[in-house]
């Protein structure tokens, strides 16, 4: 186990050195179908020196995915790991590196659930191995027909507090270096379950070959890539089904199942709460590359501008210290608005350290205001160290504050950005160099403004002894996908007809579960999500915990009673299962008992195999072993480039099969740019879009004035517009500038909806104050006529 023993800034001593690194390859192999991703990652090693060695790897991984397993091939043997509670899998590692046996271990990191440490053991000279670690995960939602994967693939330095006590525990090797000796590859097949319209990269470029309509293979554009930035890939399909059901048999009566649901939009959901609005944005000095910090004040100018009349609000701003504007939140006024600007536009990364627990326990030390919801938005890097702690606070105050999270740059922490999200019963979105950084900005403010959907429920009939994930469904959102776990078992003597049940409200969904022709699944991947989402939901969901005892602080947490179940000393205690104990059972335990029983990997259980030697080869072993801490590649700024070196222009795209013309050639018109090359500088952000010069140009109650921008852009001026409409509508100049541009925004840029959505229904407020609902139809209707003459 790798100890750090450093104070304040950790993993930030960036050093060159000449000596020897055993890793020399890493490689990615995808398999993706419909909603999950299936990868391994296969590391190879090589003893180049005269000793043997111990190889101390640190890398990081989703932290939603459930890793199953590692094999080690080495010397024609190929090895299989085992699960251990993480002190009895240590304890097997060293005791046989102390007998001349290779070993090898896989923990998860003390700091977080998305960073891990690899130690391979007694490499002798001259040996090579390669180790592959399994996981799976689910793909994310990014709308009802866009799905994306995110790869980890490099680490940046944590910022640890001062006031934090990481200073023991697995800890991944904290030397960066700007060359590296080993480099990353990728090969793997999608597989959609509808038509697939584009695969795309915002992060590095893709060779993407096409094997049928719902079928591609992708690798890298280029044959190795640096390992400075997280590998995104997206997938859009030409539709997904609103119900989905995957079902493994696991046993002779035993299944697991995912239920894939899409909450449809009602009237009742559109409409705008009352809502307190507090933006909480990093300002520490890790935002100052790669655009972060210019993304984050950007994005507190979106806010600005998104804010409904009636609402409240507070811009926040931290680091080592952190500052408000405000003393306590402000009604949304002309004022308060122009004071917002001045100090979105004053954010600088020069506030030191990332320092966010403070921030955010002044915040909660302040109740909602009465009569309206408070949304938490955190715009951060994420690079701190105390995460679990961030997390814990979020959580105890997910009753009055709900948190939305936005990642920035090439590599935040996921296990942060996801974990608050989480925690407060919001949504995480991450923010890549060169992404559309509106879009996202749009969809989580579209959240915050409509009321979650607090009533849904899924239900298992027709199977006995379920246990299910989420236990209870978390506040979902119209138009997000949402995934439900189960573990069941049928009854052979009874003849049923199993299916899921969704209600939403009044509105009830029924699937049937298509059970008598599933055979045993040989690699189930289901059934190890289902574990992973009980362990996440221990770990992170407010709802698992119930309600809280003491709040002394007199050790680790517990797992509060949900049920009446046993008794000790006349205390009702019990599991989340409902299962009777006789004592509290500690988080810990609990966790560490589904890690083993689902075969996923967890902060308290990790992996462990053993090479065993005979007495002739454990005589030859080196009575000397050396350490060597693989070093991590610095991340580094870089600016997209199409693969000729032109910005737009496509990758390389290879066809394959009896595809047909009209469908490879539709395929590479709706993809274009399916990835992109990057070389080495400070990325520039593109110059502001037409729509995004609108929006700026929008006052604080929603309306917009005739200027030279608004009329250069829309080609409509004043008198123009006025000409269009009738004359006895009688509408003033702003009103018929809001209806213009509202009416252009809404007809030029209608696949934009996530930006200006938030924005034209605060216009929508101004004009329903200002005028009637017949006057502005007929006014819209003469405009788009203009605008379409243009």
């Amino acid at each position: 186990m790798v100890m750090n023993k450093t104070d304040g800034l950790c993993g930030l001593f960036v050093t060159e050195t000449h000596a020897t690194v055993p890793l020399t390859a890493v490689h990615y192999d995808v398999d993706i179908t419909s909603f999950a991703a299936r990868i391994s990652i296969n590391q190879t090693y090589k003893n180049a020196e005269t000793n043997d060695l111990e190889c101390v790897y640190g890398f990081p991984i989703n932290d939603q995915a459930a890793i199953i397993g590692f094999t080690v091939t080495i010397e024609d043997r190929t090895l299989v790991s085992h699960f251990r509670k993480k002190d009895e899998a240590f304890q097997t590692y060293s005791a046989a590196i102390a007998q001349g046996y290779g070993a090898y271990l896989l923990d998860q990191s003390s700091w977080s659930d998305d960073t891990f440490v690899l130690s391979v053991g007694r490499l002798p000279p001259g040996k090579e191995c390669i180790v592959s670690i399994s996981y799976v995960l689910t793909l994310e939602s990014v709308t009802e027909t866009r799905m994306r994967l995110t790869i980890p693939m490099s680490l940046s330095p944590r910022y640890k507090p001062n006031s934090s006590t990481l200073s023991t525990g697995v800890v991944p090797p904290e030397t960066y270096q700007s060359t590296v000796p080993y480099f990353a590859t990728l090969s793997g097949t999608i597989q959609a379950i509808s038509v697939i319209s584009s695969v795309t990269s915002p992060t590095h470029p893709l060779a993407v070959t096409l094997l049928g309509p719902q079928t591609v293979s992708v690798a890298f554009g280029a044959n190795q890539q640096l390992l400075d930035r997280d590998l995104v890939i997206e997938i859009e399909v030409k539709s997904n089904p609103e119900h989905h059901v995957e079902i493994e048999r696991i046993g002779q009566d035993k299944y697991a199942a995912m239920y894939a649901f899409i909450p449809r939009a009602t009237a009742e959901a559109k409409k705008v709460v009352n809502t307190e609005l507090i933006f909480l944005v990093d300002c520490s000095g890790s935002m100052e590359g790669e655009n972060k910090i210019q993304d984050a004040t950007r994005a507190m100018q979106l806010f600005l501008r998104s804010i409904p009349e009636g609402c409240y609000f507070n811009f926040y701003r931290f680091g080592s210290t952190f500052e408000s504007l405000f003393d306590l939140s402000q009604h949304y006024s002309a004022d308060s608005f122009n004071k917002a600007k001045d100090y979105a536009e004053d954010t600088q990364a020069n506030l030191g350290g990332t320092e966010i627990l403070a921030p955010l326990q002044a915040i909660y030390a302040t109740l909602p205001k009465a009569g309206f919801s408070r949304q938490l938005f955190i715009l951060t890097d994420g690079q701190v160290s105390n995460t679990e702690s961030v997390i814990e606070l979020i959580r105890k105050n997910a009753n009055n504050t709900r948190v939305f999270s936005f990642g920035l740059g090439q590599s935040p922490s996921r296990s942060l950005v996801n974990g608050i999200a989480m925690a407060g019963n919001g949504k995480a979105e991450f923010i890549k160099q060169g992404e559309v950084l509106e879009d996202k900005i749009g969809r989580n403010l579209n959240r915050a403004l409509q009321p979650a959907v607090t009533d849904a429920t899924v239900t298992w009939s027709g199977v006995k002894t379920v246990q299910s994930q989420p236990t209870a469904l978390p506040p979902v959102f119209y138009g997000d996908r949402q995934l439900s776990f189960t573990v069941f078992e049928l009854d052979p003597t009874v003849e049923t007809s199993p299916k899921v049940v969704l209600r939403i409200g009044d509105l009830q969904t029924e699937s049937v579960l298509g059970v008598k022709s599933v055979k045993i699944t040989e690699n189930p991947y289901v059934f190890k999500l289902a574990g992973r989402a009980l362990i996440k939901e221990l770990e992170t969901s407010p709802a698992s915990f119930g309600l809280a005892g003491s709040l002394q602080n007199r050790g680790s947490p517990t797992v509060k009673t949900q049920g009446t179940v046993g008794t000790t000393d006349g205390m009702t205690v019990g599991t989340p299962d409902g299962k009777t104990v006789g004592m509290t059972i500690s988080l810990e335990e609990e966790i560490t008992k589904i890690s083993l029983e689902y075969g996923v990997m967890s902060k308290y259980v990790s992996l462990v195999a053993v090479k065993t030697k005979n007495e002739q080869e454990r005589k030859q072993a080196s009575t000397t072993m050396e350490l060597r801490e693989v070093p991590l590649q610095k991340v580094r700024p870089s600016k997209p480039l199409s693969g000729n070196g032109k910005k737009g222009g496509p990758s390389k795209i290879l066809s394959r099969g009896k595809i047909s013309e009209m469908f490879e050639t539709n395929f590479v018109k709706k993809t274009g740019c399916l990835g992109a090359d990057f070389v080495d500088g400070e990325a520039e952000r593109p110059p502001q879009t037409p729509l995004n010069v609108l929006l700026d140009l929008q006052q604080w109650d929603g309306s917009w004035y005739f200027s030279a921008a608004v009329e250069a852009i829309t080609k409509v001026s004043l008198a123009e517009a006025a000409d269009a409409i009738n004359k006895d509508l009688k509408v003033d100049d702003a009103v018929l500038a809001t209806l213009l541009v509202m009416t252009y925004i809404a007809e030029k840029f209608p696949d934009q909806k996530n930006i200006w959505q938030a924005i034209l229904n605060k216009a929508a407020f101004f004009l329903s104050k200002r005028s009637t609902e017949p006057a502005i139809s007929a006014a819209e209707a003469a405009l788009v006529a203009l605008i379409k003459a243009k």
